[in-house]
């Protein structure tokens, strides 16, 4: 709808990358699409077919609705048997591989009887020349093809600021040398991310690490590769690549805010953390999507669990006083009144909102009750991320070993909370000597799976101490927190109104503060060899022409244009990195217009980002001056259980990049 459309324009206002993505497909791919039928025999409508890694993307940053609106009827599965819609054009918008292109020769096999009408293109990367050369040479089809199109949608949108790439079972084959064919594949991406951004030459930093010195050479090679021409007015942007050895304890360590720990705790059980659903109690049980267009949500989502159900708690007050009236307030249960509210259509909505959260916080205070996480646990938890106790002081390492040993032996922690606190505790410390090592293990008594983890943990030497921090901590058994997080830490224990269990904050947050003020170390994130300090505006699209295709014997399917030319077409991005079309429609539509970038600053993290440095990004963009985005990008999303589920022995099976969906089709 109109209404929802400029809802989406004023909240996205910022966030330039996910609404360039939206309009690259809206405005560009969709419109272009049609306009190359324009004349025809089209009436303006065709249906969209996607792969699942695609839907996955496409979830991220657009509604049914949206779609709906530029013409597409539907929108179906290429790997699904799909009813043959002859008189209708369709887009396919497909990864680049053989068993898509398979798929599609498979949907023009019949002369007679084709798939659809007309056919457009859009590959999400380049098409290697083998596949182009397959479609050219089917009969049937290549006389179909209207428009052919790359469009460089790569990455799932992780809410304001975030950004992933779905290859969650990709970490063991990162770490500890990264597999050449993986890491270009990573490089590729990122490189999407830049054209997306409108970015050519970005100033590329890396950690010392090989694995992150390895795909900032390939982006900066990638990029160069593109020979998109620079424009003078340029965006600075400084692009800063790590690996998840930076700050292992970020997604390890429970972190206490609403967001972070509704997505570790609940993961796999009332929360499906792929889908983002949440499965309500009642008869028949019911899923409700945690989303943006809660104002509930979007309010609380970064703050503390304490404060989280304060807020929730005086809401349901609020509404039973204001419902009660023919029955005294306290002697109305708050199932009662919901199930009463939710009769009435015009309260169904914010009474479900309401019931979601309270859903969610009884869930989530059950599971810190069974972890012992706020009866001891939790703080041994902290002193071992932090190395500081609630006061302050440092904590030695023999300590920590000490109550880690006590808490295996009398307390009755599932295997998979003792895996968890190894995990935590051999990353954070330094030169844990190895027959302090072999008594850790031996006293957590884990199950053989959760013992195949650790060991596959340890095989990728993500939790080891980094040549150039091994000097400065010297050879005795300590703790690993660099100077300014120690320094952090401190402040955070000795802070006022500060929770206990919330001294940890990730690594991430210094550096997003370092870098953005200038302070971080050349000598610990070098530039990459032959890369720009500064930021260069590029385009984002590029096209292969609009074209029919003959048979075998005409001439082999080819660009008319290879340029970079989605900054020329109408819905595009401007040189400010704002999105041209948004800005129109939202001048249209009454709206302010969204401002001007004029500087970025995007980290990548090579192994995957967690919730709580997405937390911490938005924290430090909130301090930052007018016109600077801010991303924060890895090769996936972690969660402390998406991390277990990318080391088992067995995650190497089944789809890659991440889990299967339930129902990939669910657009929301």
């Amino acid at each position: 709808s109109s209404s929802g459309s400029r809802a989406n324009l004023r909240h996205e206002s910022l966030m330039s990358l996910r609404r360039v993505c939206r309009e690259l497909v809206l405005e560009v791919v969709l419109r272009r699409a049609l306009a190359a039928d324009e004349g025809g025999e089209g009436d303006g409508r065709l249906q969209l077919i996607v792969d699942e890694k695609t839907m996955r993307i496409l979830n991220s940053f657009l509604k049914m609705c949206d779609l709906h609106a530029e013409g597409v009827t539907s929108m179906e599965l290429i790997e699904r048997e799909r009813e043959p819609l002859p008189g209708l054009d369709a887009l396919y918008l497909v990864c680049p591989t053989m068993a898509n292109i398979d798929a599609v020769l498979a949907d023009f096999e019949s002369a007679t009887e084709p798939q659809h009408r007309h056919v457009h293109f859009a590959f999400t990367q380049s098409l290697p020349q083998d596949l182009m050369a397959r479609l050219a040479q089917s009969k049937t089809l290549a006389p179909r093809v209207k428009s052919f199109m790359e469009a460089p949608v790569t990455c799932v949108h992780i809410q304001d600021r975030g950004f992933h790439f779905d290859m969650l079972h990709a970490l063991p084959a990162l770490f500890p040398i990264a597999d050449p064919g993986l890491a270009q594949d990573v490089a590729r991406k990122l490189a999407d991310v830049c054209r997306c951004l409108q970015v050519v030459a970005p100033s590329i930093r890396h950690a010392a690490a090989g694995t992150c010195r390895l795909v900032a050479e390939l982006l900066r090679d990638e990029l160069k590769a593109a020979h998109a021409a620079p424009k003078v007015d340029q965006v600075p942007c400084q692009l800063l690549i790590v690996d998840r050895s930076v700050d292992m304890a970020a997604v390890l360590v429970h972190e206490y805010t609403y967001e972070a720990l509704a997505y570790d705790v609940l993961d796999g059980e009332v929360l499906d953390v792929d889908r983002n659903l949440v499965t309500l109690p009642g008869t028949p049980a019911r899923e409700m999507l945690l989303t943006e267009a809660d104002p509930l949500w979007e309010e609380l989502k970064h703050a503390h669990l304490e404060t989280v159900k304060m807020t929730v708690d005086a809401k349901v007050h609020e509404v039973k006083m204001s419902h009660s009236s023919n029955q005294d307030a306290s002697q109305i249960s708050t199932a009662q009144l919901l199930d009463m509210l939710r009769r009435s259509p015009e309260q169904r909505e914010v009474m479900d909102r309401l019931f979601l959260h309270m859903t969610l916080l009884d869930h989530i205070f059950k599971r810190l009750e069974q972890e012992s996480l706020t009866s001891g646990v939790g703080l041994l938890e902290q002193d071992i991320a932090c190395g500081v106790d609630t006061e302050g002081k440092s904590v030695k390492a023999e300590g920590l070993h000490g109550a880690l040993d006590r808490a295996f032996t009398e307390r009755s922690l599932p295997s998979a909370s003792r895996l968890r606190l190894l995990m935590l505790y051999f990353t954070c410390l330094a030169n844990v000597r190895e027959d302090v090592r072999s008594r850790l293990i031996k006293s957590a008594g884990l199950e053989p799976e959760d013992q195949a983890v650790l060991m596959a943990m340890l095989r990728t030497k993500l939790m080891e101490v980094p040549d150039s921090q091994r000097q400065k901590l010297g050879p005795g058994m300590v703790h690993r927190v660099t100077k300014e997080q120690a320094a952090r830490f401190k402040k955070n224990a000795r802070a006022d109104g500060r929770f206990e269990l919330s001294r940890f904050e990730p690594r991430l947050k210094d550096l997003l503060e370092q870098l953005s003020q200038g302070r971080l170390s050349e000598q610990d994130f070098p530039l990459v060899d032959g890369g720009s300090t500064v930021g260069v505006v590029g385009t984002c699209l590029r096209s292969a022409g609009t074209f029919g295709c003959g048979p075998p014997g005409a001439p082999t399917l080819q660009p008319q244009t290879d340029d970079w030319s989605f900054g020329a077409w109408p819905g595009a991005t401007g040189a400010d990195g704002s999105a041209g079309a948004s800005r129109r429609s939202a001048e249209a539509a009454g709206d302010t217009p969204a401002p001007p970038v004029s500087q970025r600053i995007v980290v990548f993290v090579v192994g995957g980002v967690s919730h709580s440095e997405l937390r911490a990004a938005a924290e430090v963009a909130e301090g930052l001056p007018k016109g600077t985005e801010l991303l924060v990008g890895g090769t996936a999303l972690l969660t402390p259980w998406k991390l277990v589920e990318a080391l088992r022995p067995q995650s190497g099976e089944g789809a890659p990049g991440g889990a299967d969906l339930a129902d990939p089709l669910d657009l929301t």
